[in-house]
């Protein structure tokens, strides 16, 4: 049997959000949302601001100010390609990021760059965080727009949100933060760390594929562009039949992350210390990034003297990957490792494990024993053959 430990790529849904998918799509609640004149339609809306509601009281927000989408990549999309063409369409503004951030971030900065905006990479630190200070430092006076990853899905490095969210509240501008890896397994309260725009995902919680959300902030945005028009739901800013099933399944999702954050991230930590105990017995490997400022359900650990195609072979009953789901699928060498000033050794030899709320203490402990069984292993095949 194959254990599950590549919980940042994606989570099985919990019983109970599978429960409350299941009952929504039995009951007289399978209305078109928007069909408000009839009981059906009427009964699936109820449901859909209900969840909205529950999915803001997990990040400290109003309900009206949470928009539903298909996932973390569409709300990427939403809040820079739509901040960028309803605010400065016409105008050359300067944008901020790094290459720390997920694809759906890059290539949307890739986008307003052709469209005639600026947009700066700030270098990381070798730990794999943002400084405040590089950030100020490389910031213009044109410089409307930071946008800041709070997990990274690769290292688990946790970026200081508050403090780049308060540094770009006093400059006057605006600070998208994608948290698809952190809402629901850290506080996050999008009104002390001062953000505007945020994206969010259901299934690396525990919720279902195919749903999302942005937190729009009120006061200083207001409104995005749409960049999927028709039907004009969401208050025109995202057009589509909403999927009842699936935002509730989201909302189930956020609330059972609300009442078990704090024994989530005691199991996990238990998880991350158990593997790395027995880890520590092998020579010859390092964390990629910082472990005292990350989140421990994640580890980037580096081989630099192996390949991550043999290990995750060699490591056949667990289930592992090289980074990012996405960059695995394309056969890419790591971006944001590269960022870190990782050489192509390091990056070649990296391994991603991911903990969750499933994985129990003697699971992660027999990962670390697998693992040193098949680095000596492949070692010794690496020596023969020289």
């Amino acid at each position: 049997m194959t254990t599950y430990l590549d919980f940042a790529s994606t989570t099985p849904m919990a019983p109970e959000v599978i429960e409350k998918m299941h009952a929504v799509m039995k009951e007289d609640s399978f209305g078109n949302p928007s069909s408000l004149d009839h009981k059906f339609g009427l009964a699936a809306k109820k449901i859909v601001e209900r969840s909205r509601a529950e999915v803001a009281d997990l990040i400290n927000a109003n309900p009206d100010e949470i928009l539903w989408t298909s996932g973390a990549t569409e709300s990427n999309n939403l809040a820079i390609v739509g901040f960028h063409q309803f605010q400065y369409k016409n105008q050359a503004m300067s944008f901020l990021t790094s290459h720390l951030e997920h694809k759906s971030v890059i290539e949307c900065m890739d986008l307003i760059k052709a469209l005639g905006s600026k947009v700066s990479f700030i270098k990381p630190n070798d730990k794999g965080r943002i400084d405040l200070e590089t950030l100020s430092n490389q910031m213009d006076e044109d410089a409307v727009f930071v946008s800041c990853m709070h997990v990274n899905n690769e290292t688990g490095i946790i970026n200081d949100i508050e403090e780049i969210g308060k540094f770009c509240r006093k400059n006057e501008i605006i600070f998208h933060v994608d948290a698809a890896q952190s809402i629901g397994k850290i506080p996050v309260d999008v009104d002390d760390m001062c953000i505007d725009l945020m994206s969010m995902s259901a299934h690396k919680v525990y919720g279902p594929k195919g749903v999302g959300a942005l937190y729009i902030n009120k006061k200083s945005i207001g409104r995005v562009k749409s960049i999927i028009v028709g039907g004009g739901q969401e208050r025109g800013m995202r057009s589509g039949t909403l999927p009842t099933h699936q935002i509730v399944g989201m909302a189930t999702a956020y609330k059972l992350s609300k009442q078990r954050m704090h024994e989530d991230l005691e199991h996990i930590t238990q998880c991350q210390n158990s593997f790395l105990k027995k880890l520590s017995n092998l020579n010859d490997w390092k964390i990629n990034g910082s472990k005292e400022h990350s989140y421990p359900g994640i580890l980037s650990i580096c081989f630099p003297d192996l390949y991550s195609e043999s290990l995750i072979y060699a490591m056949e009953d667990f289930a592992i990957s090289r980074g990012s789901a996405c960059s695995s699928d394309h056969d890419e060498p790591s971006h944001v490792l590269k960022s870190m000033g990782l050489v192509d050794d390091e990056i070649n030899g990296t391994i991603r494990i991911s903990f969750g709320r499933t994985t129990s203490i003697e699971q992660a402990e027999l990962a670390a024993s697998e693992l040193i069984k098949a680095v000596l292993h492949l070692r010794k095949l690496k020596g023969c053959s020289q």
